[in-house]
């Protein structure tokens, strides 16, 4: 890709830094990782090589965050004086030979422990003695939300793997220029440019009035719509869970549980196609249709959990890798037995999420949560609104993927679970579905049965285009 397209800002929107700061509790912790399986162990100084590159072509590999003393002003990404590229890549071996299942169980630790907030937000471990299938080696990422989206995340892949395992060696970019700044000298910088910038902040309200003023002499009816539909959009903004919350997943801990799963990408496009709906469609189809299953296995049956959705509102064509989406909620159908009328029920709702309210709970709170302290952000999260369910599809790349010589043959995508029962993360990858599921034990107390019911879920979904694509196979290494 063209490198020179990438976008980024220096300084953290009030969203950004609302998920940062939760990082400190360990309950709304907003970590992402992501466990690949590899064909071969990375060559070290090659792979040493390509994450140097990628933190010269992405500045926000070497930035930290510094935020002021008081919130006079935004907290920035700065350009880390002291960044160490070896502090961010870790190499261990496992007793083999290691599966997935002992990969995934290392991570499960990884993600529970605490990135550095005084240092760059990303870590990368290699992991040796892996044997599972034709792996030989796994890769376990991890970054913190505040970075980057799941979309975001696709970008920084172009920069950091090829298409070609053994690809034309490129010359390296200069170094960022490092940034000393500290807290004390945004704070002190905020004060100083305080009165000024209330001079502007009055003058723009004022100039802001004015307009309107003037709006409503020339075309009263054009403002009035106007208002009308800021107020439609307030009216809209509903707090309640679009479900009541299901009895069997109300526990909270800090325990968890990753299972894994995968399918062609073929097997779920077939089936949606057939009933004039999508890919994403028949993905939530399959998750209502594993939740009803486990919740009958454990004699607790429920119509519809809560679930939220994020949804990217990038412009088309956009390339910024900070954080920009927005959340759907939706009553998940987990009883309807018919898969073409769950995917139909769920395709309703999503059209008429994409088309309601833009304003986000989260981004309304946003703005003053950096007058906050931490304890009132401890447990921040969906989980406070009364939703049972996360649930992210990312689209990435159709083909092949590589990285220092080594060829990435699957992945498990793990998103972060704060304050809800579970995170549904599926990543489509060289005409593949993988999908990572992270579990809180205190809500699905028999992680076994779940990984059964997903795998049943999908299969409900799939059967549907089964005609005319390949049957899908539960990733059982992956399974809990």
């Amino acid at each position: 890709m063209d490198v020179g397209m990438i976008e980024w800002s220096d300084e953290l929107s009030p969203f950004d830094y609302m998920m940062f700061r939760a990082d400190a509790d360990p309950h709304s912790r907003t970590t992402i990782m992501t466990v690949e399986l590899l064909d071969e162990v990375p060559d070290r100084t090659a792979f040493r090589l390509a994450m140097d590159r990628a933190s010269r072509i992405v500045p926000r590999l070497r930035q930290h965050v510094v935020a002021p003393l008081v919130p006079l002003a935004s907290a920035r990404w700065v350009i880390d004086p002291d960044f160490d590229l070896d502090y961010h890549l870790r190499w261990i071996s496992l007793p083999g030979p290691a599966g997935l299942r002992e990969v995934l169980d290392l991570a499960q630790i990884d993600q529970a422990t605490p990135l550095d907030p005084h240092r760059p937000l990303w870590e990368v471990t290699v992991i040796e003695g892996v044997e599972d299938g034709d792996a030989r080696c796994a890769l376990v990422w991890k970054l913190s939300h505040a970075v980057t989206d799941g979309v975001g995340g696709m970008i920084l892949d172009r920069v950091i793997r090829s298409e070609e395992r053994h690809p034309e060696p490129e010359a390296l970019p200069p170094v960022p220029t490092p940034e000393d700044v500290t807290a004390l000298d945004l704070t002190r910088s905020a004060a100083r440019g305080l009165p000024a910038a209330l001079l502007r902040q009055g003058l723009r309200v004022a100039s802001e009035a004015a307009g309107i003023a003037g709006q409503v002499v020339s075309d009263p009816s054009g403002t009035m719509e106007q208002a009308l539909a800021v107020a439609s959009n307030i009216a809209k903004l509903n707090l309640t869970p679009p479900a009541d919350p299901s009895p069997l997943l109300a526990g909270r801990s800090l325990h968890r549980r990753i299972i894994a799963y995968d399918l062609p990408l073929s097997a779920l496009r077939n089936a949606a196609k057939a009933h004039d709906c999508s890919v994403n469609d028949a993905y939530l189809a399959a998750i209502g249709a594993a939740l009803g299953h486990y919740h009958d296995m454990m004699g607790v049956p429920v119509e519809a959990v809560p679930l939220a959705m994020p949804v990217n509102v990038r412009a088309s064509g956009e390339s910024g890798i900070s954080n920009n989406w927005t959340s759907a909620m939706l009553a998940l159908p987990t009883d309807q037995p018919d898969p073409i009328r769950r995917m139909q029920q769920v395709r309703e709702q999503v059209l008429t999420a994409r088309t309601g309210s833009s304003l986000d709970p989260g981004r309304l709170v946003a703005p003053l949560a950096a007058w906050l302290p931490n304890a009132a952000l401890a447990g921040a999260g969906p989980g406070m609104l009364g939703i049972d369910v996360q649930a992210s599809n990312v689209p990435g790349h159709p083909d092949e993927r590589y990285i220092a010589g080594a060829k990435i043959l699957s992945n498990v995508p793990i998103g972060p679970a704060p304050g809800v029962a579970m995170m549904v993360t599926m990543v489509s990858q060289a005409r593949h579905c993988y999908i990572g599921v992270n579990l809180d034990t205190a809500a699905v107390t028999d992680a076994d049965a779940f990984a059964e019911s997903l795998a049943w879920g999908f299969d409900d979904v799939v059967a549907l285009g089964r005609a005319d694509t390949t049957t899908s196979t539960p990733s059982t290494d992956g399974a809990a």
